[in-house]
């Protein structure tokens, strides 16, 4: 998987839990926490989704790595191209 498509199912998936996020507005080195509305319910969400559409496994002490669109992709682009 390549990083454009990596990012397009981070922001797919961020907008299924969050339907107001506005991707083109997403900073990407800012946390999503510091940048919309998502409670520790809608961010654990996004992660078993991302489990469940990328076929992996996301370690619960890896999950603060993934609290960023910049952390999301690096931490993804490691997972799914060893």
């Amino acid at each position: 998987m390549n990083s454009d498509e990596i990012k397009n199912t981070i922001l797919e998936v961020l907008v299924q839990i969050v339907p107001e996020l506005e991707p083109a507005t997403l900073d990407a080195q800012v946390s999503f926490r510091d940048q919309f509305e998502i409670d520790s319910i809608d961010y654990l969400n996004v992660i078993l989704t991302l489990e469940k559409r990328l076929q992996i496994r996301i370690p619960e002490v890896d999950y603060p790595r993934l609290s960023s669109l910049q952390g999301c992709m690096s931490y993804l682009e490691k997972q799914l191209n060893p």
